[in-house]
């Protein structure tokens, strides 16, 4: 940069910086895969301890939505079910130990394309012990 250039602000560089960076094309019709769903929850299922001996632990179904980040790590994570998640303390531990799998160092970053981050940057996921402790 010459003595008679304006300087670039922070922020400038920043938003500079981010257009650069290669954009990964968004296909509307791109999809997240069976297969590719069945990862994240056999990554998921290694995490998530449900309370042994709870009371009717196979109805401990606990959905969770999600913000992502780029890089598959979560950047927010709520228990759907807030009324349960205060009336049930089954529930609660089995929420909050749902919650305390998608920090896990075994489970960051989750198993998802990163090519299809516009499809999955939110969702649900259900962390159900029927399906994911068998």
């Amino acid at each position: 940069m010459s003595a008679h250039e304006p300087k670039q602000s922070l922020v400038e560089r920043a938003r500079a910086a981010a257009r650069s960076q290669s954009v990964r094309p968004f296909d509307p019709n791109a999809k997240v895969t069976v297969n590719e769903i069945e990862a994240v929850r056999q990554q998921l299922a290694q995490c998530w301890n449900v309370a042994a001996g709870a009371r009717r632990a196979d109805a401990l179904s606990v959905q969770i939505e999600m913000v992502m980040n780029p890089d598959a790590t979560v950047h927010e994570a709520r228990v759907v079910d807030s009324a349960r998640m205060n009336s049930d303390p089954y529930f609660r531990a089995a929420a909050e130990s749902a919650i305390r799998a998608l920090g896990h160092p075994d489970c960051i970053p989750l198993k998802l394309p990163l090519n299809k981050y516009d499809v999955w940057k939110n969702f649900t996921f259900n962390f159900d012990p029927s399906k994911m402790l068998q």
